[in-house]
């Protein structure tokens, strides 16, 4: 019988959204059968659940969607027409509703503010007129380099209501990535801040965006805020185009292991539907949740919890600079002073938090809902943040999908009990199984590849400029289904997510997860963090290293790293004994906690590594490569049995 670390109270299970939805279309037997039923008939979950989550038709669908063309080219929403800026802000102001807290921000130097949905609608109405005076109509991409914050915040709505894409970019790109991208969506005009801070350094924007920008001459406005953005904000206001709901809303960049990064598109119709769904059912927002989700507006995460908790009628937090300074109890006092109810962030800040942080202080009264996503957790760093983060009181929403899904794939859902590190299956909506390399569905217990046999309407429209590079990255090795990349496992209802098939690791024939190396080496007390790769091997084919860094106040010496060997062999086999454990200051990771351990494994190969321009910090790799050029010049450790 399965040990749950968390069961669901009647907050949930009887007053939540999922309850209400569940009462109102009859569904009887609780999450899990809304949850097959939305799968095996998506046309009759996804009418139902835009009309709760309050997406706003200026012409109603003239049927849910159109899949003749196959799973690649299915069309939602036809017929229908909307905007998600009306959908998002206006609705709530012509429902009354314009006094209400849409967005609360911070600056790391305490600088604070507030805006309502009156006011947003309004900004935003204005700003879209700044742009149109710009020259920016209908299709027209506008690139958005900017910290979190209220221009962030304004500049989302005020595309969505030109009808423009938005073309969300990384506060902490340098000029050449920024160009890669401008240049990739033929950005008419690119939006910046003057300067931003993170620990308590100034980082200049528009430098760096100015070199960016003389590099692209396809882009003819840049924007900076304060000055220039005052002046964008001060336009006669536009009020929302009636837009098909097929329209492009944003297009956003994923980096591609080699090559230039892809560029996923999604549309005003299927990105409302999609987020709503997860957010308004999985992470269970209502009208007066406060939602701070740890994320730059480069990632997707941003627009998915602002077009989220908007829909819902929430407010979002938004805070520039680094939650842990002056101190680790930064992120504390954020969550008091800002009333927050529903947090997220990456695996990676819940074992900073953990190692590096102060004594938890008490869980602030109001928070509600935990969230997740960005990479697999490990067991010890999953029980702290609920146990103790959240007090044991709030459910873990893990969610799992990426910027080519529009959302999420997987994720928890606050009306069943939790095991550590699971998540309770499909989204709402989505029919994915567990798959061998077949297609075939693997047996419970097994690890396979996530796959999607059927449609949803987050799902990237293609990718800009490049539909042939579209269909295959995700249908070319299983035909009429969406591949995914992801490693994952059930095991009765629950299913459990351990890293990217392209980082799975086979030593002599025998298939790893690096999710489980990584477990054993952090289960270590002298250990903070760990990653595992697969290198070449000649007699093996492959062979596992790991990248270990120590806890504060602790060392990895020899003796260490040959205990970290063992530890892992004892916990997963002697033919995964790692050949070499590496004391590392730091892991590659970008902004949104992801560890890139293709670039650990192209510094032990020598390969070239590709799109590095995600990486927070780009000189953590120094030391790294300084350990693997140690490592390789002394004679290989004794060899694996």
């Amino acid at each position: 019988m399965t040990a749950y670390a968390w069961h669901p109270s009647a907050e949930f299970t009887e007053h939540g959204n999922i309850a209400a939805f569940c009462r109102t279309h009859g569904v009887d037997g609780g999450y899990r059968a809304l949850q097959a039923r939305s799968a095996a008939d998506p046309e009759w979950y996804w009418a139902r659940a835009v009309a709760d989550i309050g997406v706003v038709w200026h012409r109603p669908p003239d049927r849910i969607l159109d899949d003749s063309g196959g799973i690649a080219a299915t069309r939602w929403f036809p017929g229908a027409r909307t905007n998600l800026a009306d959908s998002c802000l206006d609705r709530h102001v012509r429902q009354g509703r314009g006094a209400a807290p849409v967005l609360r921000w911070e600056r790391e130097d305490g600088r604070r503010g507030r805006l309502t949905y009156a006011q947003a609608a309004a900004d935003s109405a204005r700003v879209a007129g700044g742009l149109r005076a710009l020259g920016v109509g209908e299709g027209d991409r506008v690139a958005c380099c900017l910290p979190p914050g209220p221009e962030a915040f304004v500049l989302l709505f005020a595309c969505a209501r030109l009808g423009a894409l938005l073309v969300p970019l990384f506060s902490g790109f340098g000029a050449e990535a920024i160009a890669v991208r401008l240049a990739d969506a033929g950005a008419r005009v690119l939006v910046t801040a003057r300067t931003t801070r993170r620990h308590g350094r100034a980082y200049d924007l528009e430098a760096v965006a100015r070199t960016a920008v003389a590099a692209v001459p396809g882009v003819r406005h840049l924007v900076v805020a304060p000055g220039d953005w005052d002046r964008l904000a001060a336009a006669p206001p536009v009020v929302p185009a009636s837009l098909d709901a097929a329209a492009p809303f944003l297009l956003l960049h994923t980096s591609g292991t080699t090559g230039r990064p892809k560029g996923a598109v999604h549309t005003h119709g299927g990105f409302a539907a999609q987020v709503g769904s997860e957010t308004r059912y999985h992470l269970d927002l209502r009208p007066d949740d406060v939602v701070f989700w740890v994320t730059d507006p480069g990632w997707i995460m941003f627009p998915l919890v602002l077009v989220g908790t908007t829909l819902a009628g929430g407010c979002v937090v938004a805070y520039e600079g680094a939650v842990d300074h002056p101190d680790p109890g930064r992120l504390w006092r954020l969550l008091a002073e800002h009333g927050v109810t529903v947090f997220g962030s990456s695996p990676s800040l819940s074992r900073m938090l953990r190692v590096r942080g102060p004594k938890v202080p008490p869980v602030p009264d109001r928070l509600r809902v935990l969230g997740s996503t960005g990479e697999p957790w490990t067991e010890e760093a999953w029980r702290w943040y609920s146990a103790e983060f959240g007090g044991g009181r709030c459910p873990v929403i893990n969610i799992c999908g990426g910027t080519e899904v529009g959302g999420s794939l997987l994720a928890s859902a606050p009306v069943v009990p939790q095991s550590p590190c699971s998540f309770a299956g499909p989204c709402l909506g989505i029919d994915a199984i567990v798959a061998d390399e077949t297609g075939a569905e693997v047996p419970e217990g097994q690890t396979g590849e996530l796959v999607v046999r059927r449609p949803w309407p987050g799902m990237t429209r293609g990718l800009w400029q490049a539909p042939e590079r579209f269909r295959e990255a995700y249908f070319s090795r299983r035909p009429g289904s969406w591949s995914h990349g992801d490693l994952v496992s059930r095991v009765g209802d629950e299913w459990f997510v351990h890293g990217r098939a392209d980082d799975v690791v086979k030593v002599a024939g025998k298939r790893l997860g690096p999710a489980e190396a990584e477990a054993a080496v952090v289960a270590d007390p002298a250990v903070a963090e760990a990653s595992a790769v697969g290198v070449p091997h000649p007699l093996k084919g492959e062979t596992l290293w790991c990248f270990a860094v120590p806890a504060p106040g602790r060392a990895l010496g020899p003796a260490d790293t040959e205990r970290l060997r063992a530890r892992v062999a004892t916990a997963l086999g002697p033919a995964f004994r790692p050949d070499r454990v590496l004391a590392v200051p730091d892991l590659p990771r970008t902004r949104n906690g992801k560890v890139m351990r293709r670039l650990l494994r192209a510094l032990v190969t020598g390969d070239p590594p590709g799109d590095t321009s995600t990486l927070v910090d780009p000189a953590v790799l120094d030391p790294i490569r300084a350990a693997v050029l140690a490592a390789t010049s002394t004679p290989e450790s004794t060899p694996t049995p």
